[in-house]
């Protein structure tokens, strides 16, 4: 069974995933793309999921509370291009508090911050609270511990001239007359400069400015061959 988390989670979310879980006759999978929600509710999700053994999918955004949920599965994959962002709870004031009533509530987020720790602390015994928002890779989340797999995870190479000579490198060497210096695995180092010396060429060549030229008319042609009948008749080649 697949059970999508794409909303903000709330108690409706809550009692939706509820029905689901206790009506299930199969493996369960819960694809993940939200920005979070309430946090109680998403405690509460997690709990019923965690000993149903779940997969995890998260395929967009997880986010605040909706990585608590993330964290209840047994198996959690993440899309190579999707995003993880952490954060310490936060409540909304829309009243007046004196000094008392604000520490009253920093101690009751904390108390909060203690139970969303025991969630990631389940996959990353090490983790602590960011102080400022935590957004996360895919990679950057697996090698943390928070995923177990990419989904369609492409390798990154981060050496733009080995790019280049897989991609066109080798046909442009034998054009330019490099042969086998532009193999796909030469030096990298000296291939780069080679590459850049024959952009460098190419650009202070002059080629570039060269236009095509359009096809003679019919009356030019005609000019021409009279023109040469001329220089034939005055005896001149």
């Amino acid at each position: 069974m697949n059970i999508t988390l794409f909303e903000t989670i709330n108690s409706s979310t809550l009692s939706r995933i509820q029905y689901l879980t206790e009506n299930a006759h199969d493996d369960i999978t819960v694809q993940v793309n939200s920005s979070g929600g309430e946090v109680f509710s998403a405690l509460s999700i997690f709990n019923l999921l965690k000993p149903k053994a779940v997969t995890v999918e998260i395929l967009g955004l997880c986010a605040s509370a909706a990585t608590i949920i993330a964290m209840a599965g047994a198996k959690v994959k993440m899309a190579a291009n999707a995003l993880m962002m952490f954060h310490a709870p936060k409540t909304l004031l829309i009243d007046y508090y004196d000094k008392k009533n604000l520490d009253k509530l920093s101690t009751t987020l904390e108390k909060v911050e203690e139970s969303i720790l025991q969630a990631y602390q389940g996959r990353v015994p090490n983790f602590v609270m960011p102080e400022d928002d935590l957004w996360l890779s895919a990679q950057e989340a697996k090698s943390l511990g928070f995923v177990d797999e990419i989904i369609d995870e492409v390798p990154i190479i981060k050496d733009s001239a080995q790019v280049f000579i897989n991609s066109i490198g080798y046909d442009i060497g034998k054009v330019k007359g490099l042969g086998e210096r532009l193999h796909p695995t030469p030096n990298t180092t000296d291939l780069a400069k080679q590459i850049a010396s024959l952009i460098r060429d190419q650009m202070t060549s002059g080629a570039a400015g060269v236009t095509d030229c359009p096809a003679p008319t019919e009356a030019e042609i005609k000019k021409a061959k009279a023109q040469k009948m001329v220089t034939f008749a005055n005896g001149l080649t």
